[in-house]
């Protein structure tokens, strides 16, 4: 899914780079805490917190099975999972990651529906 980006994020900058900048690991929850207006920028912000949830569960996994000879993976995929998103990001996508993209983009949609229908009453 593509959307428009160009607006300002109520952080004060561009959706783009606030989506984008999510992606780098502690910005994430971060910008969710912090990020008011924008459905876009949350559900970036939102889908990097999962995802970087599930790869630090990777990374414990494989500390803790001791598997020497796959030890640098999960950083090349930590690596490879942030400069992609943001690419994506910045570009204005709302590329969904299989699993945790759904369930970021229903968190994040579904509650700013019911927010939007609160303010219409």
């Amino acid at each position: 899914m593509s959307m428009s980006n160009s607006g300002m994020s109520s952080l004060g900058i561009e959706e783009g780079f606030v989506a984008a900048g999510s992606y780098l690991v502690v910005l994430g929850p971060l910008v969710l805490l912090l990020e008011r207006k924008s459905a876009f920028v949350k559900f970036h912000a939102l889908q990097s917190t999962l995802g970087f949830a599930v790869l630090l569960g990777f990374y414990l996994a494989v500390k803790y099975l001791n598997l020497y000879y796959i030890s640098m993976l999960p950083g090349l995929a930590c690596m490879f999972f942030a400069l992609f998103m943001m690419l994506k990001a910045y570009y204005g996508e709302e590329y969904k990651l299989p699993g945790i993209g759904s369930l970021a983009y229903h968190a994040v949609y579904d509650s700013n529906d019911d927010l939007l229908a609160e303010d219409e009453d």
